[in-house]
């Protein structure tokens, strides 16, 4: 039975392989338009996943490749309204905070989105999905912003520390009317992950989260969280 089987596997395959030879024999000497055609029906999707994959292993490879040392903080903003290519907010809390740039590297990347071409998973959407993750497992990220859609997706996906686990005593008295509080669909625990923050001076200053409400987290595996607090006292700074 089983060379029968493989006999009828030979039989197949040698049969694949005459018609791809047949094929190819037609297109030989075929019109241009007709082999551009062939090509889209049978080797195009294959080509953009093979492709797809490779620039995702390439982006993850040069992330870790060119990830800083020591990175002293790290912030992603997600659907704001402000300024994307400003440093203003950045440097004047390297100056609050008292961090040597020249030592250790700081950042604010506020052109990160959230949305319809993240959720279809094509576009920049996507791109910037799998950059915060990647920036995550890399433990280099130690604060996320955003409007509740993006929020809520990094909610579920875990990545966030419980406040009252992190903040000090005085600011848990500040923000604790603030607090955002999230139930996890699978173990149904609510926890409070996220502030809201649409009030803080410094965000209302350089126009970030116009007219939309804001929630401020902490990345759950940061190693910068004394900087983290900080950067939370120094956007309430007036």
């Amino acid at each position: 039975i089983s060379m029968e089987v493989y006999n009828k596997n030979r039989d197949k395959n040698q049969g694949m392989h005459d018609e791809i030879r047949e094929q190819n024999a037609k297109l030989k000497d075929a019109p241009l338009k007709d082999k551009i055609a062939y090509y889209k029906e049978y080797y195009l999707k294959a080509t953009l996943a093979i492709l797809a994959v490779a620039i995702f292993i390439g982006y993850i490879a040069y992330t870790m490749i060119t990830a800083p040392d020591d990175t002293a903080f790290a912030a992603y903003f997600f659907n704001n309204t402000g300024d994307s290519s400003s440093t203003e907010l950045l440097d004047s809390f390297v100056e609050y905070a008292g961090i040597d740039t020249k030592k250790h590297d700081a950042y604010i990347d506020a052109s990160m989105h959230y949305g319809d071409a993240a959720d279809n998973m094509t576009g920049y959407g996507y791109v910037d999905l799998e950059k915060s993750m990647a920036v995550i497992a890399a433990k280099e990220l130690d604060v996320l912003v955003g409007d509740q859609s993006a929020f809520d997706y990094y909610c579920k996906s875990e990545v966030f520390s419980d406040i009252t686990t992190v903040l000090p005593d005085d600011l848990m008295e500040q923000f604790k009317d603030k607090l955002y509080y999230y139930t996890n669909e699978e173990t149904n625990e609510t926890l409070p992950l996220g502030i809201d923050v649409s009030d803080a001076p410094k965000l209302q200053e350089y126009h970030y989260y116009d007219g939309i409400t804001a929630y401020f987290g902490f990345i759950v595996n940061s190693d910068s969280v004394d900087n983290a607090i900080a950067f939370l006292r120094y956007i309430y700074e007036e």
